[in-house]
């Protein structure tokens, strides 16, 4: 009959409204692997004396992802250079581990010593869960600069 045809594996007859249907449905799915849009920005906060929502001193930086959505995250780079040289950073990642927020990674760097752009991901990392980023500095005059970052999401 025109406008149908068969799927031998399922034997199940479609129609042309079906065939269209699947075709955008996996259109969609194809779409996203293009990922979203790049993301940056830049964050005021009291780096030195602030609490971050860990309870840890510093401020949160910037939550990648969402929880129960699977992301690849592909970069992640933090710039320091409007802190303090001499200054310690601390860069945290906080991620649930069956529903309980925990550190994952915790790395310090030297501002004037290390570079100014932080690759702190540089390759794809799987997220199903929020990525929380926090930083903190040793040096008081730090509270109030900026820090800005760029990554790159994939929602999958």
């Amino acid at each position: 009959m025109p406008g149908e045809f068969y799927i031998e594996a399922k034997r199940e007859r479609l129609d042309l409204s079906a065939i269209l249907a699947a075709i955008e449905a996996l259109g969609t799915k194809l779409d996203r692997l293009r990922g979203e849009a790049p993301g940056s920005g830049s964050v005021t906060g009291d780096w030195q004396s602030g609490i971050a929502t860990s309870g840890e001193t510093g401020a949160d930086l910037i939550t990648l992802g969402d929880d129960d959505i699977k992301y690849k995250l592909h970069s992640l780079v933090i710039n320091i250079s409007a802190l303090t040289a001499g200054a310690i950073i601390a860069v945290k990642l906080f991620m649930k581990a069956n529903g309980t927020e925990r550190k994952v990674y915790h790395q310090s760097f030297t501002q004037g010593t290390d570079p100014d752009g932080l690759w702190i991901v540089n390759g794809t990392v799987g997220l199903h869960e929020a990525l929380r980023v926090e930083l903190e500095s040793d040096n008081a005059a730090d509270n109030g600069k900026t820090v800005d970052y760029d990554y790159m999401l994939e929602e999958m």
